[in-house]
């Protein structure tokens, strides 16, 4: 998804801004991130592509559950894409074309997404072993479970501090090798 929303661009992941150690002593060490560069993947046009079929996904399709999640500042929902999933596995033995037993390993349900322009994610829903036969859940858990995150999530999208979305660069702002 980070791919798809930078528009075919991978940044490299940077976990700290800055790091401070021995603070107002004689050892005083600050070391800051360097600027991040990107490296291009897929032209953009897939990248417009793929967002338009998975924005799909939330708006009419498998993922709606989830759609109007997350609002922005000015109170209009955030655009959610995503890509949903369900499986059920289970080790089936035969005998010739007849099926002679059917065990059930583990059950899964999963929904990869993006919201806006900075923030992706994944839910997985997964029960393992034999009492996985007791669940019926489908890809609907996870979108109803983003749904549900929503006003959770939604201060990370009011936010003004040098956190805020705004004030990432966006790919096509970032140097591509």
């Amino acid at each position: 998804m980070g791919l798809i929303i930078n528009d075919g661009v991978r940044l490299p992941i940077v976990r700290f801004d800055e790091l401070r150690f021995a603070a107002g002593t004689p050892y005083e060490v600050k070391l800051t991130a360097a600027p991040a560069t990107g490296v291009r993947v897929f032209p953009p046009e897939v990248a417009a592509t793929l967002k338009k079929a998975l924005l799909d996904v939330v708006e009419n399709g498998t993922g709606r559950r989830a759609r109007g999640a997350v609002v922005g500042p000015d109170g209009e929902a955030l655009p959610i894409g995503g890509k949903t999933g369900t499986g059920d596995d289970r080790a089936k033995r035969f005998v010739g074309d007849r099926l002679v037993s059917s065990t059930v390993l583990n059950r899964n349900a999963g929904l990869v997404f993006f919201i806006g322009e900075r923030y992706f994610g994944t839910i997985i829903a997964h029960v393992k072993g034999p009492q996985a036969a007791n669940y019926n859940f489908t890809s609907a858990l996870p979108s109803q479970i983003l749904k549900i995150l929503g006003p959770a999530l939604a201060p990370l999208f009011q936010r003004t501090d040098r956190y805020a979305a705004d004030d990432y660069p966006r790919a096509e702002q970032a140097a591509v090798r």
